[in-house]
Order: structure tokens, then C-alpha cells, then sequence
């Protein structure tokens, strides 16, 4: 989120947010002018009451009534507005509740994606007008109730068109309490009507499309082909999705939910959504045509001809080997478990990754174990190649071999090794002794403006699909889509 985050009892939740944020949106950087005087227009006092006047909103309370906030829980800019307001406990050391208030210049982004995040449909929302509305500092607002790391919240939503302008209100903890109305009878907004029409819906927008693009990386010669995704796949997530191959079948995890495609060699044809008991978000796939999905907190279940087959309680997430009989078991850290399967039950042993400190990604092919993450030496994120016993075989880095970036997949080719690098945007190549030999951006190779790669698959053909995430050039909508890569 954009709005500045309190710091209290929810310190921890906020850093996480903050860092997630780092990966996509930044929060918007105040000019410099502003950033000389952040809080250039003091409290004015009028009697019992006290005002805080804003840029884009006027806040009057009783501080008899115990809000209180600290000076760097207000923000205030020519573009966006917040404060962080808290009603302590007495003779406790925790709050009541903690009031945010954010209104922000902003295109409508943000606010389209808190409407699905906070249980509304964009459809009904824009088209049908099917929602009710509550009143807030002069603007008519949303309202929903939910939680915020564990603790209830109420939350006041509204996209003021006119203005370019969102507004969120977070009220956590007990909003039941009389003070929170009174402190949001003492808000109004202030906004200036400019004229702004927001861009299309996503139904109203151009849906991704690419040409047929080749990039040189070394001697080789790589090609990329987009293929649909029939209908187009609008996801607000942007890196947890995932996919598996068995034949002319593809299967995406797709927001936690597994759907089956066809595919024909130039397009994927959707054919069934597979019901689950839970979301899931890691996926492998056997050369018995079983899929395999792991979760943490989750069962290892198997699916074969669209019937689950198996479940087994214990593991976390889990990469299967291409035979089905064993996988390797993993969350984050190096120490891990390898699992057998027979008879039902589940026999694990430990296995150590010992170069790596923290793994992001873990996948195996028939002869390699390939673990992705941070090198225990502190050197940077690598890819770690080891044979199917745990013993390392090689270490696939950087030109100068430092660090990657994020890689997502990787693969053995007939000549060595491909690697996707989500946080790069690259496709890079090893030789077969892991030498680097080069690597090719997104917008070469596939044509596309900042995307994020998710994993891939191999074709059976031998060529790689690539699935990432994509925001359309109108900004309507963000789109999973894929492409088949060749000449590697």
C-alpha cells in the first residue's frame, strides 16, 4: 500500500507489507518543495477541539477523547494526505484502535485492486452499481468489514473520478467504539473537480497481444511465440503462479486455483477448473501423468485424469522428481527433507543444501536437483545445481559470477542450462560446465514492457513455456500469459 504504515504493535506486518511493496508499486515520492515541509500546516486549536488542516482533508477532534498521533504519522503533500491516528488502551501498552486516513492523486490502479482485495466485484462495482455506499467526510464511500493481520477492521473505500483521487480509511481494532464516529464526523475531504476520466475496465480494454520475436544470446539464436490463453487470464496477483506439463496438457495454479488447458502447439485452450480443497500455489508434474501440489500448511496431494489420487499430510511445499516415487520437501530454509512414497506412507530423510542460506525456488528434472536462493557465503542470489543425492555439481551465477536476480525456473538443454530471472526480466544461458554465456531481455525476446516471470515448463517438443504476469499498455488489467521459447 501507499499510505504510511503505523508503528506499534503492527510493526511486523507493516516492514513485510513495505518490503512486498518494494517489488512492485514504490510509494510516491513527495516533491522537493514538499519534502522541505512535510507538515507545513500546524494543528490549529478552537476551544476543546483541535484541527488538523491538510492538504486534501480537515480533521477536528476532542483530544478528551484520547486520539492521539505522532509527527512523523502525518504526511502531508501537494498529491496525497495521511494520517495515522491511535486511541491507546489506559493503563495498557496497546492500542484501542488505530484510525488511517489516506486520500491520494493517484491514476485508479490502487483503488481497483483494493475493491477485489476487500470483497467486491469490479463489474458490479462499475457497471451494475450493485453497492451500497456510507458517507465519510463528505464523500460517499464503500464500507466493508474484514481484518488486518489478525485484528477486525472497517474499512471506508471510494475512487472520486473527477478528481483522480482514492480514498481508504482503516479503522482496526474496536471500531465499534463511539469515538470512531465522532473522530470521522470531524473529516472532511477536500477535492478539486479537474475532469479526470479513469482509464478502461478490463473488459473494456485491449487484451495482451505479441509478435513472434528472436534474441541473440552467444552463438544461439532464441525465438519466442506468444500463445494465448483462450479467454485472456486477468489476475490482480503478480508472482504466484505456476504451471506443469503432461502431453498436449497444460495445468496452471492461477491465483491458488488449478485449471486444465489444451494445448495445441500455437494457442491454450481452457478445459476444466479442478476443484481444490485449498489454495495451492507449488505444482509438478510425473512421467506417470500425475500433478503433484504442495502447500505449506497444506497436504501433498496427486491429481491423474481430473481425480485426486493421494494425500499425504506433513510435507511442505514439495517438487516432485519425474519418476513420482520421491520429491524433496522445502520451505525456506537449507535444511530440508527428502520423501519417499510407498504403500501410502510418506518415509523422510534429511538433506542439506549447504551453499545456500535461504532457497526461493526448488525444482528437480531427471538427473539435477536445482535450488534457487541466496548463497550461504553471502555472494547473492544463485542458482545451485546438484545431482539427485544432494551432492553439488555446479554453481550458475553471473557473468562475473555474482549475483542474479531472482531466478523463478531453470532447465538443462541440450547445451547447457536456461534460466529465467524474474526480478531481471532476463533469459540467461549456462554451457554444460555452467560457463555463462549471455542473456536476453523481456523486451527483446518477447516484446513485452515489465513483465514477471513465474516459472515455466518443458514442451514436449523440448522447447520451454514461459508464464509471467503483464499489465496491458492501457492499464485496464494485468495478464498471465505465456510464451513457447526455441533455439537454445
Amino acid at each position: 500500500m501507499k499510505h504510511k504504515f503505523r508503528i506499534s504493535c503492527f510493526l511486523l506486518a507493516a516492514l513485510m507489507l513495505f518490503s512486498l511493496a518494494a517489488c512492485g508499486k514504490d510509494s510516491p515520492e513527495p516533491s522537493s518543495a514538499s519534502k522541505e515541509t512535510e507538515q507545513t500546516k500546524p494543528p490549529v486549536e478552537s476551544g476543546s477541539e483541535t484541527t488538523i488542516h491538510a492538504n486534501l482533508w480537515d480533521l477536528t477532534y476532542n483530544e478528551a477523547d484520547g486520539w492521539v498521533y505522532e509527527e512523523d504519522d502525518f504526511y502531508d503533500h501537494d498529491d496525497y494526505s495521511s494520517i495515522s491516528m491511535t486511541l491507546p488502551e489506559e493503563g495498557a501498552d496497546r492500542n484501542l484502535v488505530i484510525a488511517d486516513i489516506y486520500v491520494s492523486i493517484e491514476d485508479p490502479g490502487d483503488f481497483r485492486d483494493y475493491l477485489t482485495s476487500y470483497g467486491f466485484d469490479e463489474y458490479e462495482y462499475a457497471v451494475n452499481q450493485a453497492y451500497d455506499f456510507t458517507p465519510v467526510g463528505g464523500i460517499d464511500c464503500l464500507e466493508a468489514e474484514g481484518n488486518y493481520w489478525g485484528s477486525p477492521c472497517l474499512r471506508y473505500l471510494s475512487r472520486v473520478e473527477g478528481a483522480n483521487a482514492t480514498v481508504l480509511i482503516e479503522i482496526i481494532g474496536e471500531y465499534e467504539d463511539e469515538r470512531v464516529d465522532q473522530l470521522l464526523s470531524g473529516l472532511t475531504i477536500n477535492l478539486e473537480d479537474i475532469g479526470n476520466e479513469d482509464g478502461p475496465w478490463y473488459w473494456e480494454g485491449e487484451p495482451f497481444s505479441a509478435q513472434p520475436h528472436s534474441a541473440m544470446i552467444g552463438t544461439y539464436t532464441l525465438n519466442s511465440e506468444w500463445l494465448p490463453i483462450k479467454d485472456c487470464m486477468i489476475t490482480k496477483e503478480t508472482f504466484n503462479h505456476a504451471a506443469a506439463v503432461i502431453g498436449d496438457q497444460v495445468y496452471l495454479l492461477v491465483d491458488g486455483a488449478l485449471k486444465r488447458y489444451d494445448y495445441d502447439g500455437t494457442s491454450l485452450t481452457f478445459a476444466e477448473d479442478i476443484a481444490l480443497d485449498a489454495e495451492y500455489t507449488n505444482i509438478s508434474a510425473d512421467t506417470n501423468g500425475i500433478i503433484w501440489l504442495a502447500e505449506f500448511m497444506e497436504p501433498l496431494i496427486s491429481w491423474k485424469d481430473g481425480a485426486k489420487t493421494a494425500s499425504y499430510e506433513g510435507p511442505d511445499y514439495v517438487t516432485m522428481h519425474p519418476s513420482g516415487t520421491w520429491g524433496i520437501s522445502w520451505f525456506s530454509s537449507s535444511e530440508c527433507e527428502k520423501i519417499t512414497l510407498s504403500g501410502g506412507a510418506v518415509k523422510t530423510e534429511t538433506i542439506v543444501f549447504k551453499e545456500v542460506d535461504l532457497i526461493s525456488h526448488l525444482l528437480i528434472d531427471e538427473n539435477h536437483i536445482y535450488v534457487t536462493g541466496s548463497a550461504a557465503d553471502e555472494s547473492g542470489h544463485k542458482v545451485f545445481v546438484y545431482d539427485t543425492n544432494g551432492v553439488l555439481q555446479l554453481t550458475l551465477a553471473d557473468s562475473d559470477g555474482s549475483s542474479l536476480g531472482s531466478v523463478t525456473f531453470v532447465a538443462e538443454t541440450a547445451n547447457g542450462y536456461l534460466a529465467l530471472d524474474g526480478n531481471m526480466r532476463e533469459v540467461v544461458l549456462w554451457a554444460k560446465d555452467g560457463t555463462y554465456i549471455g542473456e536476453a531481455e523481456d523486451s527483446d525476446l518477447f516484446g513485452t514492457s515489465y513483465p514477471w516471470f513465474c516459472g515455466g515448463a518443458k514442451l514436449a517438443d523440448g522447447s520451454i513455456l514461459a508464464i509471467m504476469t503483464e499489465d496491458r499498455a492501457d492499464e485496464s488489467a494485468m495478464e498471465l500469459v505465456a510464451f513457447k521459447i526455441s533455439g537454445f
